[in-house]
């Protein structure tokens, strides 16, 4: 490894650190900050090569064990950002050059594959860091229960209220979870590959989101089975409503993809994109709109190509 990368790579792990130490420590306003984590891994694995960004992750897992006390709090940053951002910073230089063997192309690892690393690596981290952290929804429940109790004489909210909310929250976070984390993921890629691309030292070309951000059609088998084992009970359930959060958010993103691409060209493109995410924002229940769309965009067999003239 070269010095500068060695170099970016223990600056990245510390950035990422000093990003996710606050959430560790349960200190006000980190969630904000603990959201951008996975940046500072995934520009060094984007500029400076994978290997610089795993040794971000390896950094950050130390510092964190070091600052807390406590490896359970550097397996989790390990966990749900430096890992994940470093296996996605890799997959997206990959690259195989294609063509002339004088003069090769190179095929870039497809937008729709990273997508589906990103749902699965996101999917299979909340599980790791659930079965550390021992994670049972009726203790969970229990201490959301007690604690809102403890603030109902305030809000003038009863205690029926609070357990139907907690019963809900309790259901819904298996699915929420993932699902939000994926778009975090995403998002931060985006914005490390802009960033890196300003410097000059991203190789892979800018890619057309809006034409290549599908899934592969193996991920709907996976979303079919995960779904189907949201009904079992127990362990088992839970598991498939992480898989089913984590890619329900994928494809959502495949659908809203979708629909940047079918209205290019269109006179008022603006105001129908305007109009969707104003009502994903305001209605949320849209999203569904798009997951079934993004759904759709997976399942239909891929154009033909066009023949020669």
């Amino acid at each position: 490894m070269k010095p500068d990368a060695l170099l970016t790579g223990l600056a990245a792990g510390a950035a990422t650190a000093l990003l996710f130490a606050g959430l560790v420590v349960q200190s006000p306003g980190a969630v904000g900050l603990a959201l951008a984590a996975p940046i500072p891994v995934l520009l060094a694995s984007l500029g400076w090569g994978s290997k610089s960004g795993f040794l971000a992750a390896i950094t950050a897992f130390i510092a964190v064990s070091a600052f807390v006390g406590s490896v359970l709090g550097g397996l989790t940053i390990l966990l749900s950002v430096g890992l994940p951002a470093a296996i996605v910073g890799h997959v997206a230089g990959l690259a195989r050059p294609v063509g002339d063997p004088q003069v090769p192309t190179l095929d870039w690892f497809p937008v729709r594959r990273i997508l589906f690393a990103i749902a699965a690596l996101i999917a299979a981290a909340c599980i790791g860091l659930g079965w550390l952290s021992g994670y049972d929804p009726a203790e969970v429940g229990t201490v959301m229960t007690q604690a809102l109790q403890t603030q109902s004489a305030e809000t003038g909210v009863s205690p029926e209220q609070i357990e139907e909310f907690t019963r809900f929250a309790v259901t819904a976070s298996p699915f929420v979870l993932p699902a939000f984390l994926v778009v975090t993921m995403v998002v931060c890629l985006y914005l490390s590959a802009a960033i890196v691309r300003l410097s000059g030292r991203l190789p892979r070309p800018k890619d057309d989101l809006p034409a290549t951000a599908t899934l592969p059609r193996v991920a709907l088998p996976v979303f079919a089975l995960a779904l189907a084992a949201c009904f079992a009970p127990g362990a088992m359930g839970l598991l498939g409503a992480v898989v089913t959060g984590a890619f329900a958010s994928a494809f959502t993103l495949a659908g809203l993809a979708a629909i940047h691409r079918r209205t290019r060209g269109r006179a008022a493109r603006g105001l129908l994109l305007f109009t969707a995410y104003a009502a994903i924002l305001l209605l949320s229940f849209p999203l569904l709109a798009f997951m079934v769309l993004g759904l759709f965009e997976t399942a239909k067999p891929p154009a033909a190509p066009a023949s020669p003239a």
